[in-house]
């Protein structure tokens, strides 16, 4: 799939899943991951036998009900700012990351043990101490 076939600049509209049953665990891991934007539908499906992301793009409508679940909520209504398609060094497709309304990662599904997994980026902010603790950490 070429870079210029991604729907940068439309909005998410919303996000389907079919969750992997097979999977122990408390990690959610997904069968299919859809994207569904204004005019384009995005579907992540995991490659069994490689442990790759298929990725399927389609000209669509927007889906009359889907329950978007919420640990994406916070990207509905946001535009498409770009995607990285990122390969292991054996040349697979093992990553998929898509930002929404910056240039910086939003959330990436990676393939793995035969599943897809959902990973959230936020930045890391460092922490501005005072003199009062500045001073109790310091050794004497």
């Amino acid at each position: 799939m070429a870079i210029d076939e991604f729907p940068i600049g439309e909005t998410l509209i919303a996000v389907s899943i079919v969750e992997d049953k097979e999977f122990a665990g408390n990690q959610l891991c997904f069968d299919q991951v859809k994207l569904f934007f204004q005019n384009t539908t995005i579907t992540l499906l995991p490659i069994a036998d490689t442990d790759e992301i298929e990725i399927i793009q389609e000209s669509t409508n927007t889906p009359s009900v889907v329950n978007t679940l919420y640990w994406c909520e916070s990207f509905i209504g946001k535009k498409l700012m770009t995607i990285w398609v990122c390969e292991n060094d054996h040349g697979y497709r093992v990553q998929v990351i898509f930002a929404f309304e910056y240039l910086r990662p939003s959330i990436a599904f990676v393939a793995e043990g035969s599943v897809i997994k959902a990973f959230r980026f936020e930045q890391i902010y460092k922490i501005k101490a005072s003199e009062t603790d500045l001073q109790h950490s310091q050794v004497s």
